[in-house]
């Protein structure tokens, strides 16, 4: 752009008349947003809830017109245009729903045989009207909500905390009383926990000694050590089970204690200590999940340790630095090996500490380092010479299959040839009926069916090229299948089945016991009112907890702050992995990991701790 267009341009936006023409669109747009939404399949309340702290925001930032020109603007811009794209996106049926609405209202029969033109002229009416009122909303409300945070990143600072009990003092009182209720709950309502039909699964593969690493191997003898220890020692499985459950219930009571202790040897304001405790205290996941025999348990227990101690090693909050690395290399090993997924979260980690850091900390890099080798040899020569095997290679293809899937389904023209590929490995008749957009299990048991993984394993190369050559064809396809596949993660919040209260059925001897109907029958109306009530439902989304955790990111580069961008990686790695290979649209428990984590963040990335505490800075009371 040459100089006399760039001054022509900015003498054009600092106009009175674009001014006042740019007052009035503002509110216009940001309200329409929040009409146009209105037709959503999220949680609505979400995109209100961002709408009204869109227009708090503009009424108490500065409208400074020579500010657009400023770096830290342009940021700003950027970033909301994306976050706008990204909701239209996640929401384009609501154009077809608009269309279909008016069309039933306004058809009459003597214009059903124009049914088709007028049909046409109706969908581009709309997605030109709609599309620029939804996008520049989003903009806008996102613009303001950055802009009020930007100019107000100093605004937050340590406070020193008016307790003085010591930091030991503090982790016992908080990991008991987390400890104590969670007890309480499963030992009256829920013994001897809850168990899905992969809990049950795992805990009958440490039977029958034919173990598999579809559920990684390394919590199924976790929880083979737990029930062969109350089998040995009292002959009762449930006994056994509910052993695990004590264990996990102790780790995650263990790992928020953590958490909140750090913040009260930096001197947090108590009563932003006593709000994050709250939270880990009331949270309804933070209990139930507690005591629920799946492996995101403790994999989520492993990246709220590993990100706390980080914090702790760098800042050293410690005299003695050695127990938080530590803390960091057996977290890290936890991240490999509780979840399958562990593997690309810690090489992701490793990728951004040497971006970030450099030659920085290269005891922690080494450290990384060395955990993700072991895991790997563990992973796979290890388990291969113990015959274990590893998970079927059609559950990594979850987002490849749909968006095929969703190819089939919109029937899509196909060459005879890539009809004739995919026809070897599933049966194309079928797909159209199988096909769901929110979940790839349908289509993977189709493939199942078939048999023919073998095939499908020796010839990846070819279905690789296979589906870069229909995707290239018809990108909208795929496009549409990758976004209802996986919106769950990053836009404002779906309902999908959050709690489980049930032992699955089994052969294994394994059932519920109640001691008290009517506190259960409490418990259970406490849980379930968070998933119907409209104000609550912000704390079980986990597009917003993804939206919270990219705000930090973004506060951290703000200020400058390696260590806050850093600690943000590992949640942002988990929701990667998702958006290339989750199985379900919107499941809560592999998300969990971003719930532990958030409160934590959320108070580092907002508050300006010191460069390093220095020793004289944490007192023998706080010594931890």
């Amino acid at each position: 752009m040459s100089a006399g267009v760039k001054n022509k341009l900015r003498h054009f936006l600092l106009s009175d008349k674009f001014t006042a023409a740019h007052m009035i669109i503002q509110p216009l747009t940001m309200f329409c947003w929040l009409i146009i939404l209105l037709y959503t399949k999220a949680y609505y309340v979400i995109y209100l809830l961002i709408g009204i702290l869109g227009f708090l925001a503009r009424n108490t930032t500065n409208h400074d017109k020579k500010s657009i020109f400023s770096k830290s603007e342009r940021m700003n811009l950027i970033v909301s245009a994306c976050f706008s794209g990204l909701i239209m996106m996640s929401n384009y049926d609501i154009y077809s729903l608009m269309i279909r609405s008016i069309r039933n209202n306004i058809w009459t029969p003597s214009t059903i045989n124009n049914i088709d033109h007028y049909f046409s002229e109706l969908c581009i009416g709309f997605t030109v009207i709609c599309s620029p009122l939804l996008f520049l909303g989003g903009l806008y409300i996102t613009f303001f909500i950055l802009k009020y945070v930007t100019d107000n990143l100093t605004a937050f600072q340590w406070s020193k905390s008016i307790c003085n009990l010591k930091a030991r003092t503090v982790f016992i009182i908080v990991f008991t009383a987390l400890s104590v209720v969670r007890l309480a709950v499963l030992l009256i309502c829920f013994y001897p926990g809850i168990l899905s039909p992969d809990s049950i699964s795992q805990i009958s593969q440490c039977f029958s000694h034919s173990y598999s690493n579809s559920h990684p191997i390394f919590h199924t003898l976790l929880i083979r050590f737990f029930v062969m220890l109350g089998m040995n020692i009292f002959d009762d499985i449930n006994l056994g089970v509910a052993f695990y459950c004590i264990f996990s219930i102790m780790l995650m009571s263990a790992a928020f204690a953590y958490a909140v202790v750090t913040l009260y040897q930096l001197k947090v304001n108590i009563k932003i200590i006593i709000l994050v405790v709250m939270v880990y205290f009331f949270h309804p996941c933070h209990i139930l999940y507690s005591f629920i025999v799946w492996k995101d348990i403790p994999f989520s227990a492993a990246v709220l340790l590993f990100t706390v101690s980080v914090f702790r090693y760098i800042k050293e909050i410690s005299h003695n630095r050695t127990i938080n690395q530590i803390m960091i290399v057996v977290s890290s090993f936890g991240i490999c090996m509780f979840r399958g997924n562990g593997l690309i979260v810690l090489f992701v980690i490793i990728l951004s500490f040497l971006f970030l850091f450099k030659k920085d900390y290269r005891k922690l890099l080494i450290s990384f380092v060395c955990v993700l080798t072991l895991s790997l040899i563990i992973t796979y020569p290890v388990l291969r010479v113990l015959h274990i095997e590893q998970s079927d290679s059609v559950e990594l293809l979850s987002i490849p299959i749909q968006q095929i899937g969703r190819t089939i389904n919109e029937e899509k023209e196909l060459t005879e040839s890539q009809i004739r590929m995919i026809s070897k490995v599933v049966d194309v008749d079928e797909v159209k009926s199988a096909y769901k957009p929110n979940i790839s299990d349908p289509l993977k048991n189709l493939i199942r069916e078939k048999g023919n993984r073998e095939y499908l394993n020796k010839h990846m190369a070819e279905y690789v090229f296979l589906y870069f050559q229909i995707g290239l064809r018809h990108p909208g396809s795929y496009i549409r299948g990758w976004t209802d596949q996986t919106k769950g993660y990053w836009n404002a919040g779906y309902y999908y089945s959050l709690f489980s209260y049930v032992v699955s059925n089994n052969n294994l001897g394994i059932k519920r016991t109640v001691l008290s109907e009517p506190i259960r029958f409490i418990c259970c109306c406490y849980f379930d009112m968070w998933e119907y009530f409209d104000l609550t439902k912000p704390f079980i989304s986990i597009g917003i907890h993804t939206w919270l955790i990219l705000l930090a990111v973004f506060i951290g580069y703000r200020k400058k702050d390696k260590l806050v961008v850093f600690l943000t990686v590992p949640c942002l790695a988990i929701i990667f992995t998702l958006l290339i290979g989750t199985p379900v649209y919107a499941e809560f428990r592999y998300a969990y990991a971003l719930f532990c984590c958030l409160p934590f963040l959320a108070v580092i990335a907002f508050c300006n701790a010191p460069a390093k505490l220095k020793s004289d800075e944490l007192s023998l009371k706080q010594k931890y």
